[in-house]
């Protein structure tokens, strides 16, 4: 049986991305939306994937996918990542009912491998790089939703020796991020030189570069890893705000004025001093390391978005 790729939250920044590369591979790429069509990010390959209207939680999602029958589920569809999104309830609906509406809904005797994806904000804050083997304690209702998204698929995977995984992405930037994000809204204002504002150039994130998540992705497809396993998918470097704003004023030769201390705290994060992966397992068993530097990523976002700054007048 030719093998079949069936991805959720594919109109998102993380999931569009590994759409466009799969589909570049020749690969058969399913995708899975509440809304009628693809939307911008996948409008130059909208003739080339199998387009299916349906919510994760809906009760037929079974019929359609014992229709496809995909060998790869990369699992991405979720709620809470973006602060605009604060709806507890919503949370929990999406990221944990339907997640268990879509492993209960596969077609097991095709899979070879499903992806979940994570977050760090499932762990608790520590002084050092975090592993994935780390006591768990998530400080806001998202962190809490997808600790226990994480955990339902790990009991999965082990009880019933199913070949699922999970991927804690750290912060992914690049090409097609939403527009309110640090990376894309620094860019955004700094190649027109206008003002810029932000919050404590002390807060630190582990930025990683899209084009290396897709990869751990596809690295994961070849090796097709225990299951049950978790992975952190980072850079397992920290870099300050500060830092980033920094090197994308100097790639832009930008003349922006910076108002440090004009965009208010999330209320609902806890800024560590340390918030770095600890990405030694994934290395190992996956055979997989970031490839590009922060400041080539951000070179590379920086052109695109200059190339498509059209995209985000919106």
């Amino acid at each position: 049986m030719k093998d079949s790729y069936l991805i959720t939250g594919a109109t998102g920044f993380i999931g569009s991305h590994l759409v466009h590369k799969l589909v570049e591979l020749n690969k058969t790429v399913h995708i899975i939306s509440r809304n009628q069509n693809a939307n911008w990010r996948l409008s130059d390959i909208n003739r080339k994937i199998h387009f299916h209207k349906i919510n994760i939680l809906d009760k037929n999602l079974r019929n359609l996918i014992n229709n496809i029958y995909p060998t790869h589920v990369f699992h991405l569809a979720a709620y809470g990542s973006l602060p605009r999104e604060d709806n507890p309830r919503k949370m929990y609906e999406v990221n944990v009912l339907g997640t268990m509406n879509l492993i209960k809904s596969l077609s097991l005797k095709y899979l070879k491998l499903f992806i979940n994806t994570g977050s760090s904000s499932e762990y608790k804050l520590k002084n050092r790089a975090l592993k994935e083997n780390d006591f768990l304690e998530p400080l806001n209702n998202y962190g809490l939703s997808k600790m226990t998204q994480t955990f339902y698929c790990q009991k999965e995977a082990k009880i019933n020796n199913l070949p699922i995984v999970t991927f804690r992405l750290f912060s992914p930037y690049g090409p097609f991020e939403e527009k309110t994000r640090l990376i894309p809204d620094v860019i955004l204002h700094a190649i027109k030189n206008k003002n810029i504002s932000l919050s404590n150039p002390k807060f630190v994130r582990d930025f990683i570069f899209i084009d290396d998540v897709v990869e751990a992705y596809l690295q994961a497809c070849k090796i097709i890893p225990k299951p049950g396993e978790i992975f952190n998918i980072g850079s397992g470097t920290q870099s300050s705000i500060e830092k980033i704003v920094k090197i994308i004023l100097s790639q832009t030769n930008s003349k922006s004025n910076l108002l440090w201390g004009a965009k208010p705290k999330q209320e609902r994060q806890i800024e560590p001093k340390t918030w770095k992966a600890d990405i030694n397992k994934a290395k190992k068993y996956l055979k997989w390391k970031p490839k590009h530097t922060l400041e080539n990523g951000i070179y590379k976002t920086i052109v695109w978005f200059k190339n498509n700054e059209s995209l985000y007048v919106r």
